[in-house]
């Protein structure tokens, strides 16, 4: 499945502090840069307001292609900066609700500021705790980048903590795996004993991961091992029952914890937190030849 990438970028006159905005844009360049597909869809959006007028977010667009790229680096460049600038928030994640998500592709929002939000209502955070109910069984995930300590908003990490596809990192150069959500994968407890379930995009070897909250229809089967290798995940499925008994099919749902992306594992790691497998307890057909 092809992928849009949306980075949301803060031109307030405050990410002069700390130097942070040349460290973002570095950041950001590096990332795009690094974006390999070329049918991947870039949208970078500047984002800074002005007290006396309307907000407006103009996308700088393109595919990956080493020319596409090579124009949004130098439009990333080339943004200006003034004084009477300030920041609201909710208006990229409203806008990125609102006009961003692609129904035909894996779509993810980075958010890149120096956390520093002129809105004294706090709708960035009113935003943020819909993520979950919005995009939690969809292929839609969102990265808010504190690419220094400086620029770290505890109070908006405590609500990412609690939504689903969405984390708080520290580059917006996030090593993206996925393992999709909607694809059921297929063990056949007569010939088989482990079932690798591959990732969609990147590998899986730097990922630490958990096995949480596994439940199978029945009781039948359960996850008695799992090891991660870099073709992705390889679980040992045992039966509960002997074989003789067990159903035809049954739906195990494999729930997996990943690490939060960190500079430990390269940042990589992100993991669609249920897995859904169909287990079958079918014979495999064979033919007896007789010679009279």
């Amino acid at each position: 499945m092809k992928e849009r990438r949306v980075y949301y970028l803060d031109c307030s006159y405050s990410m002069v502090t700390y130097g942070l905005w040349e460290k973002v844009r570095d950041n950001l360049k590096k990332a795009i840069d690094n974006v390999s597909d070329e049918t991947t869809e870039l949208f970078v959006i500047p984002f800074a307001f002005d007290k006396q007028t309307a907000p407006k977010l103009s996308p700088i667009f393109a595919n990956a292609t080493e020319s596409g790229k090579s124009m949004i680096m130098s439009k990333i460049d080339a943004l200006p900066m003034n004084k009477n600038t300030m920041t609201y928030h909710y208006v990229p994640i409203e806008d990125f609700y609102n006009k961003r998500v692609a129904n035909d592709r894996i779509t993810y929002m980075f958010l890149m500021t120096d956390g520093q939000d002129e809105d004294a209502h706090k709708r960035a955070m009113t935003q943020l705790q819909k993520w979950t109910s919005r995009y939690g069984n969809k292929n839609v995930f969102g990265f808010y980048v504190e690419l220094c300590d400086e620029a770290t908003n505890s109070h908006i990490e405590k609500v990412i903590e609690r939504q689903e596809h969405l984390w708080t990192v520290k580059t917006a150069d996030v090593n993206i795996n996925l393992v999709r959500l909607h694809n059921n994968f297929v063990f056949n407890i007569r010939n088989e004993k482990e079932l690798m379930i591959k990732p969609e995009i990147g590998n899986l070897s730097k990922c630490n991961i958990e096995v949480m909250n596994t439940s199978c229809e029945g009781n039948c089967y359960k996850i008695s091992s799992f090891r991660v290798t870099n073709e992705g995940i390889v679980a040992c499925i045992v039966a509960n029952k002997g074989i003789a008994n067990m159903p035809e099919t049954a739906t195990m749902t494999l729930c997996l914890r990943p690490v939060l992306p960190s500079q430990s594992n390269g940042y990589t790691c992100l993991v669609n937190n249920k897995i859904y497998i169909k287990c079958i307890n079918k014979k495999e057909r064979t033919l007896k030849i007789r010679f009279e």
